[in-house]
């Protein structure tokens, strides 16, 4: 996610940086961030362009605000925000505590409503507009008027010089900028300050003006507002203002129809040429089956009608980016197993266009990728790209460990963007898992014990040390916890990634067994999910890790996992390759009635069913301080498996019993 950042003068724009690189800190200049973030595709845009105006990618959005402002009046819209607050409460039971509420340090107050109170804002290149109807609508249901009438009153209170209820429902334009919490107000020489709930409601004028003279460093809104669960009226809410037909709506309340109109394809004028002709592009290929060819003829055409046209390679380039922003959309939608699919009978193809489709995969640019072992690499061909990998073992094995390990591996070694799923394991583990292999161990302390120590002696500067080590990550790892998703929610997670950060690489997912689908049967549920996913693998060309379990037959010293796998063989069946996981027998300490594992040592049967038929049996050194393996030194036959185990203790328990005999007859 980026955001447009603008420090001191409104004049500076144009300067856009992902979210991990921007420090929030109080500072003593004006201070302002978009309200909206963009996709990676914005870097592109300010290239062309140098402005973020006319940005055609998905935007994101955290927050809905009402900015609640009466000309100087601040005394009465503190009554303005309480009125709304209340009726916020009667409405939906929203409590103040639920929301962001800031003094904007001059003569607002702003209310920030989290995404999470909605069920999510999903990203879209029509999300502002769709924030501009959700706003409405949630002042229109807090007033009990219609949209219609909501809109007349809005229409009224702007010719009265106002807002109606004193918010400004002008603010969800793509463009716009938010003033940052502890920045300040040069027209007031205050700050923009964090109040709580009962400030608000209680605190006098003066004392709340007195409350910014300076960043209020200690605020912390009272509710964790990130991990808030979705209010059912709320979601039902943003549900209408994303299907919201607002031409239409526009249309019946003022008789104007949709902005493309008989002028859209007019030669472009100087100053604004690659806006016009990128969005012109972008129409042609949104509502027609031309091919790229044939629409970079008719821009350069509309181009070269203009008075001073652009150079020949510029419009090729805005031409190929609109090929990419509108066309990757289309083929991922009539891919999507979301929609109605043909079934496997009715798609035949001649031999050349398997053909085809074999160059492009062998001649594809390069995308180094590692499953963590050179060997698998190489019996891979160092090609992941359109698999689907199942790790195989029973409870305690360390299979997250690898899959963590990989995915680190690949974000850091090699730049790959991950979508990792952690449905078993909560959020705080999950990132102490990651520290642990992100920084280096100091004093025989893992860096995530260090670090949290260090936090509770200074949160703020753990806070900073956080973020300035996630420069180096930014957006490759890309996390969700949810459970029970099905092989759909995945997909749809896939092409929100692509659309936000504009490419996928890896799909992790642990595990299967927390998946969610229809069929009600373990095994055939477990079927058709891992069918699907092999499916996803190569329509997005990811390589995809599925952590699979066993039943409880499968102790955690088997080495050969793939016969105990829960639900169905046909997982194997449906997998490109697999990996099963097993401890190693600490031999000293054990007797077979009492089995106890060596913590640093783990074993991995690797096999190639699709390829090459490889097997690959491997012992592994497990860092406990790094959370990391690596290939052991040491030759696996000192490490025997349980039946050699079993015999070796067996034999030598009588040898020893028989020298105890002998010994007992000697005297």
């Amino acid at each position: 996610m980026n955001y447009e950042i603008v420090r001191g003068s409104l004049t500076n724009r144009g300067t856009v940086k992902p979210r991990a690189e921007i420090a929030l800190t109080p500072t003593s200049e004006e201070f302002y961030l978009s309200l909206f973030g963009f996709d990676n595709s914005i870097y592109e845009h300010l290239q062309l362009n140098h402005t973020v105006s006319g940005f055609a990618g998905s935007y994101f959005c955290e927050f809905l605000y009402f900015d609640l402002d009466r000309n100087g009046d601040l005394w009465g819209v503190l009554e303005s925000a309480r009125d709304l607050l209340r009726r916020l409460h009667q409405r939906f039971q929203l409590s103040p505590k639920q929301v962001y509420l800031s003094f904007s340090g001059s003569k607002g107050v702003h209310i920030g409503f989290h995404q999470s109170l909605f069920g999510g804002f999903a990203p879209s290149p029509q999300l502002p507009q769709q924030i501009q109807v959700l706003a409405a609508r949630l002042l229109a249901e807090c007033h009990d008027l219609t949209l219609d009438e909501m809109q007349a009153r809005h229409v009224e209170a702007k010719k009265a010089g106002g807002n109606f209820a004193d918010a400004d429902l002008g603010i969800y334009n793509p463009n716009r900028l938010f003033r940052v919490i502890n920045s300040l107000n040069k027209k007031s020489g205050r700050y923009k300050v964090g109040l709580t709930s009962e400030e608000l409601f209680n605190l006098p004028l003066t004392e709340i003006e007195a409350l910014a003279a300076q960043p209020r460093t200690d605020y912390k809104p009272e509710t964790k507002l990130t991990a808030q669960v979705a209010i059912p009226e709320l979601a039902a809410l943003w549900e209408y203002a994303r299907t919201f037909d607002v031409a239409a709506f526009t249309k019946s309340t003022t008789g104007k129809g949709s902005t493309i109109d008989r002028d859209f394809f007019a030669p472009p004028q100087t100053g604004n040429r690659n806006n016009e002709l990128f969005k012109q592009a972008c129409h042609l290929f949104d509502h027609s089956d031309l091919y790229e060819t044939h629409v970079l003829q008719l821009v350069s055409l509309i181009n070269d009608a203009s008075g001073v046209p652009l150079p020949n390679d510029e419009v090729r380039t805005l031409v190929k980016s609109a090929f990419k922003r509108t066309q990757q959309g289309k083929a991922q939608a009539k891919a999507s197993v979301l929609g109605t699919q043909p079934a496997a009978t009715d798609k035949v193809e001649i031999w050349s266009d398997w053909t085809e489709e074999w160059l492009e995969y062998y001649t594809q640019a390069p995308s180094p990728m590692t499953c963590l072992l050179p060997e698998i690499d190489e019996d891979q061909e160092h090609n992941l790209k359109g698999k689907l990998a199942v790790f195989i073992g029973s409870g305690g094995t360390r299979k997250s460990y690898f899959l963590q390990n990989v995915i680190t591996h690949n974000v850091l070694g090699y730049g790959q963007r991950v979508l990792y799923s952690s449905m078993e394991m909560g959020k705080p583990e999950t990132v102490n898992r990651f520290l642990d292999m992100y920084f280096e161990p100091e004093e025989g302390l893992a860096a995530s014990k260090r670090l949290q120590r260090y936090a509770r002696e200074n949160k703020d500067d753990t806070r900073e040390m956080l973020r300035l080590g996630s420069q180096t990550i930014n957006d490759q790892l890309i996390l969700t916890s949810v459970g029970g998703k099905t092989t759909q929610d995945y997909e749809r997670d896939i092409q929100n990634t692509i659309r936000l950060y504009g490419s996928l690489d890896i799909l992790a997912i642990d595990g299967l067994s927390v998946m969610g689908g229809k069929a009600k049967d373990e095994t055939e549920r477990f079927n058709l999910i891992t069918l699907e996913l092999k499916e996803l693998a190569k329509r997005y060309n990811l390589f995809i890790m599925l952590i699979c379990h066993t039943t409880k037959a499968c102790a955690a010293h088997t080495r050969d996992a793939r016969p105990f796998v829960r639900g169905s063989e046909k997982i194997l069946d449906n997998s490109d390759f697999s990996i099963s996981f097993a401890n190693i027998i600490d031999a000293v300490r054990s007797t077979p009635e009492n089995i106890q594992y060596a913590s640093h040592l783990a074993h991995i049967k690797y096999y190639n069913k699709r390829g090459s038929g490889k097997m690959l049996n491997q012992l592994l050194q497990f860092d406990g301080l790094r959370k990391s393996f690596s290939a052991s030194p040491a030759p696996l036959l000192e490490y025997p498996d349980y039946d050699t185990f079993v015999r070796e203790h067996n034999r030598q328990a009588r040898k020893a019993e028989a020298q105890g005999k002998a010994n007992n007859d000697a005297y």
